[in-house]
C-alpha cells in the first residue's frame, strides 16, 4: 500500500497549538472579532453569512441591521477566503466550507486570553501595579527610617494601606480581565468598546 494512502491529516489539538499559532492568529482584527463572536456561541455553529455581518459592524461602529450588502460581502470574501481557513488551519475552528459554517472548536473554547487594550488615556496593568508597587516601597522605607509624617505611622497602617491598596487594586483587575478584556464576552469586543 503507498505511504500516503495510509497518512492521514489530523486537526491540531491544544497541545500542538503554540503560542506562535495564538499571536499569529489574534494579530489580525478581523480574525479577533471573528473569534469573539464565536466564543459567545461555543456550542453551535455559526453561519458565515451571520458572521460576517457581525464582524462588519464592530469594524465600521454600527449596528448589524445598518452594514450594508458591499461592506458584508467584503468581510464575507475574505473571511470564506483567508480568516476561516487560518483559524481552521490552527484547530481553533472547525470550518465547513461547502455549508457555509464556523464553529469553535475545544481547543479555541479554551484559549483563556485577555487582551490589555490601551487606548487614550489609560494605564496597562503591568505599569500600574509596577507603579503600586514603588509606591508600596516607598511607604515603608519612608515608615523604616522614620520620616515625618509617615515615620509617625505604626507598622500595622502602614501594613494596612499596602495591603488595602494591593487588594483593591487586584480585584478590580480580576473583575476587568473576566469581562471588559476577554473575548468572547458579551457585547463587542474589548477593542471595539474601549475606542
Amino acid at each position: 500500500m503507498d505511504e500516503q494512502d495510509t497518512t492521514t491529516t489530523s486537526r491540531p489539538t491544544a497541545n500542538d497549538v503554540t503560542d506562535g499559532d495564538v499571536f499569529e492568529v489574534l494579530s489580525n482584527q478581523r480574525r479577533r472579532y471573528a473569534l469573539h463572536y464565536l466564543m459567545q456561541s461555543p456550542d453551535e455553529p455559526v453561519e458565515m453569512g451571520d458572521l460576517s455581518t457581525q464582524v462588519a459592524a464592530w469594524e465600521i461602529g454600527a449596528d448589524p441591521e445598518e452594514v450594508t450588502y458591499d461592506q458584508r460581502k467584503s468581510v464575507h470574501t475574505s473571511l470564506y477566503q483567508y480568516h476561516a481557513p487560518k483559524l481552521d488551519e490552527t484547530g481553533l475552528v472547525e470550518y465547513d466550507s461547502r455549508r457555509g459554517v464556523v464553529e469553535l472548536t475545544d481547543e479555541g473554547s479554551e484559549i483563556d486570553l485577555y487582551l490589555e487594550a490601551v487606548r487614550g488615556k489609560e494605564m496597562p496593568w503591568a505599569s500600574y501595579f509596577a507603579i503600586l508597587s514603588t509606591f508600596a516601597a516607598a511607604l515603608t522605607s519612608a515608615a523604616w527610617l522614620d520620616v515625618p509624617p509617615i515615620g509617625g505611622f505604626t507598622e500595622y497602617t502602614v501594613a494596612g494601606v499596602t495591603t488595602g491598596a494591593f487588594l483593591v487594586s487586584s480585584l478590580v483587575f480580576v473583575y476587568d480581565s473576566r469581562t471588559a478584556m476577554r473575548l468572547g464576552s458579551d457585547g463587542a469586543p474589548p477593542e471595539v468598546t474601549r475606542e
